[in-house]
């Protein structure tokens, strides 16, 4: 984190972007004022990484109120999830006012104005979003940003459980386990997005059952042809049909088998299933016939399997 004083707060960035060792290039940019006066800012600020998420746990014993900043210079501010883990807060975006207490979690943006405050000895866990989550809330912020509501949906109970327990043991994965748990919480994001957007039926009608269908169809059909064309025949909707499903999804179709090849490749450098072929991990996942899997495996990692295996097997996860 860095700090610069000036006459209006302090400006901080550098806890998230922390790549960036330039004010004028930084893309998490705030203006933070304690309330007491002319005092200067300091926490405890503890910067790690989830995949494509970036987190700070955030712990100060001062009450200070926090403004977004971005510099003209810096790339567009990115949208937020921050879990406020003990203390008290209070959100305010787009004409909504979220009051948080501990283990309640809101949604944000940097791109327009904010005012976020927390109290005395507050604790705050913050985690900027992937693109395709991003994507996704961009589309329903309308809705969702300061919306006090969302940590008490079925869905939101569930993000909350598991972004209060990633805050209390983050720097105790390795690797891997980072990776994936950043994938976890980007998914149940995705889904408390759709159910807030009323894109999830219990039924299995409408758009919802169609495009849940499909990724059924495409678990089902890995290892053959997946264009967009032969999805939506075998579906009897149109191509543009199709798209239009994934677009409100936050998804893609190369993105649902990416996350499937993933799911292979973490089987493949888990020493528990070390005695299984790697064909036999990658038709446990879908793709039964061994030379396509590894040719759409390399396409996507650009390594074999065997070089993925052997190269765990001489860098273990700690």
């Amino acid at each position: 984190m860095r700090v610069e004083r000036r006459d209006d707060g302090n400006l901080v960035f550098g806890y998230l972007d922390t790549a960036t060792a330039d004010l004028s290039g930084a893309s998490d940019t705030v203006l933070v004022r304690a309330r007491a006066g002319d005092e200067g800012y300091a926490a405890d600020m503890r910067p790690s990484r989830f995949g494509a998420l970036s987190g700070c746990d955030i712990s100060g014993e001062q009450e200070i109120r926090v403004m977004p900043r971005p510099s003209p210079a810096a790339p567009r501010p990115g949208h937020l999830l921050g879990l406020l883990v003990s203390g008290r807060g209070e959100l305010e975006q787009d004409g909504r006012r979220a009051v948080l207490a501990p283990g309640d979690f809101v949604l944000y943006t940097g791109a327009r104005p904010f005012r976020l405050e927390l109290g005395s000895s507050h604790r705050y866990f913050l985690l900027s979003l992937d693109a395709g989550t991003a994507g996704q809330l961009a589309r329903a912020d309308g809705a969702v940003t300061a919306n006090a509501e969302l940590p008490r949906s079925p869905s939101g109970r569930v993000l909350a459980a598991v972004l209060g327990e990633l805050a209390e043991r983050a720097h105790g994965f390795g690797p891997l386990a980072r990776r994936d748990m950043g994938e976890h919480v980007s998914a149940i994001l995705r889904t408390l997005l759709r159910e807030a957007g009323g894109a999830g039926a219990a039924s299995g009608t409408g758009s919802s059952g169609v495009l849940e269908r499909i990724l059924v169809y495409v678990d089902e059909h890995l290892a053959e042809d997946l264009s967009p064309g032969t999805i939506a025949a075998a579906h009897h909707i149109s191509v543009r049909h199709l798209h239009a499903l994934f677009r409100e999804s936050g998804v893609t179709v190369s993105d649902h088998v990416r996350r499937r090849l993933e799911r292979i490749r973490r089987d493949l450098v888990d020493p528990s299933l070390a005695h299984l072929p790697a064909y036999v991990l990658a038709a446990r996942r879908g793709l039964g016939e061994a030379s396509h899997f590894s040719r759409v495996f390399r396409a996507e990692f650009g390594s074999s399997p065997r070089a993925v295996r052997e190269q765990a097997r001489a860098r273990p996860d700690p």
